[in-house]
């Protein structure tokens, strides 16, 4: 009589197992290390990444505000700054920050942001600088949406249309008549810029407290 045939274990012999064990816990602390690396990795490099968005935003401010200064300032404009009531005037609803430029101790100018919701394609924001008799010592758009090959002449980095706005006062800013050209093409944009310079210059004329 034949003995039955008894079937052999399944899975890895009992001496295996604690090699398996010990395989499985070296890939684990593998991967946990390799996840702490990538994760400090990251970390790092979003802090420095941060650090130098944060200076390339300083130093576009800067240069912004600079633009539109008057000259022989000493420098510091972003650190001359001073909240200013409401003003809608200048499209500020609400208390809005200016800059002063200051000379030996002197403001000689003021740099204010502006909007006009008057654009042909909406709104149209700038800095402009005054000095302290009520003449313009620069305008810049720093933010628009007019058509691509007209209206956008009025960023400087398509045309040199915005810089004849300097040393204009308050009666020349005007469109034509030996005040300022319009864009060919975009009159609307042009009279909306126009519109608000004066704006500008009539609110620093009618806010003695707000002067030098």
């Amino acid at each position: 009589m034949t003995s039955p045939v008894t079937p052999p274990p399944s899975g890895p012999p009992p001496s295996s197992q604690p090699t398996l064990v010990r395989i499985a816990l070296r890939a684990g602390i593998g991967l946990a290390l390799f996840a702490l690396i990538t994760i400090s990795s990251v970390a790092v490099t979003r802090a420095l990444t941060a650090e130098r968005i944060a200076a390339n935003q300083q130093a576009s401010a800067y240069q912004a505000v600079a633009d539109v200064a008057p000259l022989n300032h000493d420098g510091n404009l972003l650190k001359h700054t001073v909240t200013l009531p409401a003003a809608p005037s200048l499209g500020q609803l609400k208390p809005f920050t200016a800059w002063q430029a200051v000379s030996d101790d002197k403001v000689i100018g003021l740099v204010v942001p502006v909007a006009t919701n008057q654009g042909y394609s909406g709104r149209i924001e700038m800095l402009v600088g005054i000095t302290y008799d009520a003449t313009l010592s620069g305008v810049r758009v720093t933010q628009h949406r007019e058509t691509p090959g007209l209206g956008d002449a009025i960023d400087v980095k398509k045309s040199h249309w915005i810089k004849q706005f300097r040393d204009h006062s308050a009666e020349s800013v005007q469109l034509g008549d030996g005040g300022i050209d319009a864009l060919t093409g975009a009159t609307i944009t042009s009279r909306a810029i126009v519109n608000a310079v004066h704006a500008s210059l009539l609110w620093y004329q009618n806010h003695p407290t707000q002067q030098p």
